[in-house]
């Protein structure tokens, strides 16, 4: 799995030349899938160049891979229209069919072969994330995405599991004497 965080700002290389920078990632929200990358604009460019995910040979962490230069298209005006930039999702809200308030988006984690959507990081708050740290929920069926926010079902809701990674966890708070 690849997160997000790690993906922006990586360098693009075909072979041992540098294409360019990740900006942001597009992603598909009807197959919850990152459809490919943004990259920086140059100062005289006035669109974005887009690399789609089929194009891409290997990804790590600080760098991304390509199989040919040929695949990168600068996009046109209406491209966005059915798509989301996964930085539009940061801090987006995610509630349930309820409406009740879950938490907000820090991350994205996606399959880096095919680049399906698997998990998004949630912050509940800033006190809660340094005392119980922030919890992740995996991307189902039932997870719907728009630029407003993110809305989930009772399922997905129950799948939703904390990263342990807070203060109460290194003070050993949860054990019981």
């Amino acid at each position: 799995m690849h997160y997000w965080s790690e993906t922006v700002g990586a360098s693009v290389f075909l072979d041992r030349d540098k294409i360019g920078q990740v900006e942001d990632s597009v992603i598909d929200p009807v197959n919850k899938a990152v459809e490919g990358f943004l990259l920086e604009r140059k100062s005289t460019e006035i669109r974005y160049r887009f690399l789609p995910f089929t194009q891409i040979k290997e990804i790590k962490r600080d760098s991304i891979r390509l199989n040919s230069k040929s695949g990168i298209i600068v996009l046109a005006k209406d491209f966005k229209k059915s798509k989301i930039l996964i930085r539009e999702l940061m801090k987006k809200p995610i509630i349930d069919e309820k409406g009740e308030w879950i938490g907000r988006v820090v991350d994205v984690a996606f399959d880096e072969n095919n680049g399906i959507l698997r998990e998004i990081i949630i912050s509940g708050s800033v006190v809660d994330d340094l005392w119980l740290g922030r919890k992740k929920m995996p991307v189902l069926d039932r997870v719907e995405f728009s630029r407003e926010l993110i809305q989930i079902d009772r399922d997905t809701k129950e799948k939703i599991i904390p990263l342990q990674k807070g203060l109460k966890k290194l003070l050993n708070m949860d054990s019981s004497k």
